[in-house]
């Protein structure tokens, strides 16, 4: 016997949010038919994150930061001309 654990952290901007069954269900279906398979169920947690909770959760659980801004160059600045008329 083999036991498999997963930790799913699912993020949505739904104001529904999702059906917990169902995504149960599409973890059994997929183990489904390689053998016996027996599963216990946890409680499933769920918080509410702000732009900056969902920021810090990118970034330490998923790995992703954002990149920096880049800032478009800068033209350089042209040299004033000075034209000097010599008469003969």
């Amino acid at each position: 016997m083999h036991k498999f654990s997963f930790t799913v952290d699912v993020v949505t901007d739904s104001p529904v949010g999702i059906d917990v069954d169902a995504v149960r269900g599409s973890l059994s279906a997929a183990v489904d038919g390689i053998g016996s398979i027996h599963a216990v169920h946890r409680q499933v947690k769920s918080e509410a994150l702000k732009e900056q909770g969902f920021k810090v959760w990118r970034a330490r659980v998923a790995g992703i930061k954002e990149a920096p801004k880049v800032k478009a160059p800068k033209a350089p600045k042209a040299k004033a001309e000075t034209v000097e008329t010599v008469e003969a």
